[in-house]
């Protein structure tokens, strides 16, 4: 049902699913509790939201501090986005690398990211609709963020459409990261 594709940040795994198309559209199942958890992966999402961007927008790259941090199960439901994690946790072998994924609404696929990775992603085409299920429920106090041309990662607009509290987050240098566990 999921085609598993471990990236080179340790817990962070791209999720295939098998589409379903035939003369009407498709069918995708994007969450099936017994086989994440046969996967090793968390299966109680608390809260589920999404996002509308136009071409040229970049969110990112956020986050929630401890004890409010989660896992992260992302999706591109219409559109193509261009996305991004980074490894915040202080003693992960990929500490401070990235890794970037195409997430679409052909291809369908999802982006499982553990906890202490910093997340975010631009959008490629015309619109499109970035789902995201979280571990945890979203707290104010603990939503933070680093500038998202502070890690090296080669984004395809070096002048992205940003909120103002994008634009102002502190850099990645500037960052004391309190995450220390890394997930298997």
């Amino acid at each position: 049902m999921f085609n598993r594709i471990e990236t080179v940040i340790p817990g962070c795994v791209i999720l295939k699913p098998r589409v379903f198309s035939d003369l009407r559209g498709r069918l995708v199942k994007i969450h099936h509790e017994e086989l994440f958890r046969e996967m090793g992966l968390e299966t109680e999402f608390r809260e589920e939201y999404y996002s509308v961007s136009k071409k040229g927008v970049l969110r990112g790259l956020h986050f929630q501090l401890p004890p409010h941090d989660h896992v992260k199960c992302v999706t591109c439901l219409q559109g193509s986005l261009f996305d991004v994690v980074v490894d915040l946790r202080k003693h992960s072998p990929t500490y401070r690398q990235h890794v970037t994924v195409q997430l679409d609404d052909v291809e369908c696929a999802m982006l499982y990211i553990p906890p202490g990775l910093a997340h975010g992603f631009y959008t490629l085409s015309e619109s499109a609709i970035f789902l995201n299920r979280t571990t945890t429920v979203y707290n104010a106090d603990a939503d933070t963020g680093i500038r998202w041309d502070s890690c090296g990662v080669d984004w395809p607009d070096p002048d992205p459409i940003l909120s103002d509290k994008d634009r102002e987050m502190i850099t990645l240098d500037e960052f004391e990261s309190p995450f220390d566990q890394v997930m298997p």
